[in-house]
């Protein structure tokens, strides 16, 4: 009796221990605060679109170093590993396209932040001279209104 009392202990802690694990595993692929509708992106606040893009980052693969401070960062919202890389991210919710000063400002933050890679991350669409930067930059990603949803929807479906 205490023989099959032990083994369904045994029994009973693996099951535990499997559905527990499955469950970190779950919610680290699919982080709730990814699913949002195009609607509710736009009317996000500064720090909304910050944690909002965390949580599709989190989704993407993307381990969260640090969350910095929401003023005076130094030019990133969001520190950033992925592949062994360090990656300073700015995040722009606005109205109207991101221009060069939020790439300078990523750049900037790169070093700061000792990073490999930057990437700025917006709702809107990037000029033409905003890209140009970020092209001759060769170092910044550029992840706009597109990009986004796509990303979103690859976090949202793991």
């Amino acid at each position: 009796m205490q023989k099959e009392n032990i083994i369904l202990g045994i029994l009973i802690f693996l099951v535990a221990y499997l559905f527990c694990h499955w469950l970190l595993k779950v919610f680290c692929l699919k982080p709730k605060d990814a699913d949002r509708s195009l609607e509710q992106i736009d009317a996000m606040t500064g720090i909304e679109f910050e944690q909002f893009s965390a949580a599709v980052l989190r989704g993407c693969g993307f381990v969260i170093e640090e969350m910095t401070k929401t003023s005076g960062d130094y030019g990133a919202d969001i520190i950033v590993s992925f592949q062994e890389k360090r990656i300073a991210v700015q995040c722009k919710r606005y109205q109207f396209p991101v221009g060069v000063k939020a790439i300078q400002e990523v750049i900037s933050a790169m070093k700061h932040y000792e990073c490999e890679e930057a990437m700025v991350i917006t709702n809107n669409y990037f000029t033409k001279q905003a890209i140009t930067l970020a092209e001759d930059n060769e170092v910044v990603i550029l992840w706009d209104r597109n990009k986004l949803i796509e990303m979103r929807d690859q976090a949202v479906k793991k």
